[in-house]
């Protein structure tokens, strides 16, 4: 997913493919997102990830698993705004369901 304002790239959202085998579950993880610094607070994060977990569920997803830096508080925020339920370990780790 990229994010462009007047043809300028300003963001973006990596996305890799998450399978659990057992359960016969797919996902995807929400492996790497950006947002140029002078661009943030703007929502371009938000539509980022909306666009992402309609990327997700087109691909017949049924969750986003994405982690951040223990010292992201924003961004943290930001994913539990989003409806992401935070997920206990070692690093902040969130997931949302996407089943409809």
């Amino acid at each position: 997913m990229v994010a462009e304002l007047n043809a300028e790239v300003v963001g973006y959202a990596a996305l890799c493919p998450l399978t659990q085998l057992q359960m016969g579950l797919r996902g995807i993880d929400m492996h790497h997102l950006f947002v140029e610094r002078s661009f943030r607070g703007r929502g371009i994060g938000r539509q980022l990830i909306e666009g992402s977990m309609r990327k997700a569920r087109a691909l017949c997803c049924g969750y986003m698993m994405v982690g951040t830096h223990p010292e992201n508080s924003d961004a943290q925020a930001v994913y539990l705004a989003c409806g992401f339920k935070q997920r206990h370990g070692a690093h902040p780790r969130f997931c949302v369901s996407l089943d409809t």
